[in-house]
């Protein structure tokens, strides 16, 4: 399931590059990461629906924090937070090169585990 979300993940982040190099010309400026938007807006949305101290954004100004804040497995905070410094590295025309790299070395560990899984 993780290998299949991973693989997804990474699929869209390739699509959503080669629509913005298609799209528009290459400048300087990051791209707003709709992540951290998101995760402000849905705060804002639960504060205003009176949800105070049970809040589950709890006042998370971007999505590393609510990542930090969230109760989950370590294993998978520390894999979504690979997800998304690969989507924000994507935001960034200048690393686009480290964007390739890193993009090749998750599809490659997403093909072993497939892989793995197939065996056992």
């Amino acid at each position: 399931m993780k290998t299949m979300l991973t693989l997804t993940l990474l699929c869209l982040i390739g699509v959503t590059n080669a629509q913005t190099n298609n799209s528009e010309s290459l400048d300087s400026t990051k791209q707003m990461n709709l992540l951290d938007e998101q995760t402000k807006i849905f705060g804002q949305v639960f504060e205003l629906g009176g949800m105070g101290a049970d809040n589950p954004f709890g006042g998370a100004t971007n999505y590393l924090q609510l990542l930090d804040q969230i109760e989950m497995n370590p294993e998978m905070k520390k894999e979504l937070r690979d997800q998304y410094n690969l989507y924000d590295m994507s935001l960034d025309p200048k690393k686009k090169d480290s964007l390739g790299i890193a993009f090749s070395q998750k599809l490659q560990e997403a093909m072993e585990k497939s892989q793995n899984d197939i065996e056992n």
